[in-house]
């Protein structure tokens, strides 16, 4: 998600070709009322403007929103097909296969790893000449 502009950074003639269509355009400014629950009438340029800002980050919130749900479907029906092996294209199961051994091979040694630190935090270890860990 982009990072929402300050009004600042618009230029003269953006903000003029904002205010210009919220006033020109009624079906615009019946759904900028709809959403945000106020009336335009009355509103300064400047309060246009920042309606027209607030409604900006919200739609890129929305794009974002939809993104994660398209995403979570994805996994899931990923975890569905993955499930069951025998439905999967016969290269594919085995590739799945190969890929989780080496999952599981690398939390064996991250877990290794992980003791052996605890085992020098704790100076019950000493280091021989040939690297290997022996408790004292």
């Amino acid at each position: 998600m982009t990072k929402p502009r300050k009004a600042q950074e618009y230029s003269p003639e953006e903000f003029d070709a904002v205010v210009a269509l919220i006033r020109r355009d009624e079906e615009l400014r019946a759904d900028i009322e709809a959403i945000t629950g106020q009336k335009l009438d009355g509103k300064t340029p400047r309060q246009m403007f920042d309606l027209f800002r607030m409604l900006e980050g919200a739609t890129q919130v929305q794009t974002v929103v939809v993104r994660y749900g398209q995403a979570r479907r994805a996994v899931r029906q990923t975890r569905i097909d993955l499930a069951d092996p025998e439905m999967l294209p016969p290269g594919t199961a085995e590739y799945v296969a190969s890929l989780q051994e080496k999952v599981d091979a690398e939390k064996r040694r991250r877990k290794a790893a992980e003791e052996e630190l605890k085992a020098l935090r704790s100076r019950n270890v000493l280091r021989l000449p040939t690297g290997k860990a022996v408790t004292a």
